[in-house]
């Protein structure tokens, strides 16, 4: 088995994790009988991209007008420097596993999490994957059926877009249809990859378990996302309560604000993801203070985490668009002198 890392040198906050991560792997692989070649890939990097945008800038295309279907269509907007830096990637191993000789090809993002709980349905599937015929197999999907036995299910009979892409089986012969389909760059990785699977679902065969195997860091919360301009913790149950409150209401009570503050300091403290929708429940309580406050912490720990802020950020425009309804210090503000006088 090879299996390819994607890591990005400047997210020095996962490496230590993804050796723990790595060394799990191996016993796991061991167990299972599977001799195995990790092979590192962490170029080109979003810095890399920047000095010749102008080669990358002509792999992509947004032109919607060959997309027939709508929901995909819906998807197509600009793509950041660190999103094309994780496509190229992706991109470099499917290369190299189109080239590989062996029969199991493997790749993996720096922030894939095995759990105790769930390690003995990632045993089972390892020893299934042995047996059963796919072109490519999610590792970091799952449905949880509730039935005791194991079985694979396909993919696009329960995710038209893929929520995860952290690790991943292909095989050589599908990845050399991959790099076909990616002639040219329409959306992000994992949206271009749900296009793919979408596009040819009548002749590959894409599958997930229905246990729960692997987990995601930027999805759990243990890390901030790198690469979006937002973030849904869709792993995490608790943050999944404290969007439900959020809902459409336009107005929270008291009550429900009391119990959001309450997962937040009981499961999220600190967490940027947690945070921006505490401020969000903040704002439909009409409480403009607090929720300035907390959307302001959260841009400070996205940065400190690493996590990725440009301009499209969603946590940082809710930050800004809360200013105009929370302004206490504006007369210390016209208080100073000003910039041209």
């Amino acid at each position: 088995m090879d299996i390819y890392i994607i890591t990005s040198e400047h997210l020095k906050i996962r490496f230590h994790h993804l050796n723990q991560q790595l060394g799990k792997l191996k016993a796991l692989l061991d167990k299972t009988g599977f001799k195995y070649n990790f092979i590192q890939i962490n170029s080109p990097s979003s810095s890399d991209i920047e000095k010749n945008f102008e080669i990358y800038k002509n792999k992509v295309d947004l032109n919607k007008d060959d997309i027939e279907d709508n929901d995909f269509k819906g998807l197509v907007a600009p793509l950041n420097t660190y999103q094309l830096s994780n496509f190229q990637k992706q991109y470099k191993a499917l290369e190299m596993i189109k080239k590989s000789k062996n029969k199991y090809n493997y790749i993996i993002e720096d922030d894939f999490i095995i759990i105790d709980e769930f390690v003995n349905n990632y045993t089972q599937l390892l020893e299934k994957v042995k047996t059963i015929d796919y072109d490519l197999l999610f590792t970091s999907i799952a449905v949880n059926d509730n039935s005791i036995e194991y079985k694979f299910l396909k993919s696009y009979d329960y995710f038209k877009v893929l929520i995860a892409k952290s690790s991943y089986f292909i095989t050589s012969d599908c990845a050399d249809k991959l790099i076909n389909f990616f002639d040219k760059i329409r959306f992000t990785y994992k949206i271009n990859l749900s296009y793919f699977i979408h596009q040819n679902k009548n002749n590959i065969k894409s599958l997930i378990f229905n246990k729960n195997i692997l987990f995601e860091g930027s999805k759990i919360g243990l890390f901030t996302t790198s690469v979006n301009n937002n973030n849904f913790l869709y792993q995490n149950g608790e943050y999944i309560k404290l969007t439900q409150l959020v809902g459409n209401s336009e107005y929270i009570d008291d009550d429900k604000v009391k119990i959001a503050e309450g997962i937040y300091n009981n499961s999220g403290k600190n967490n940027p993801d947690f945070q921006h929708t505490l401020g969000l429940i903040y704002f439909k309580n009409k409480n403009y203070k607090k929720a300035k406050e907390i959307l302001i912490d959260a841009v400070n720990n996205i940065k400190k985490n690493d996590g990725l802020i440009t301009q499209q950020n969603e946590t940082l425009n809710n930050c800004i668009n809360m200013h105009q309804f929370e302004q206490s210090d504006i007369e210390n503000v016209l208080k100073l002198a000003g910039v041209y006088s």
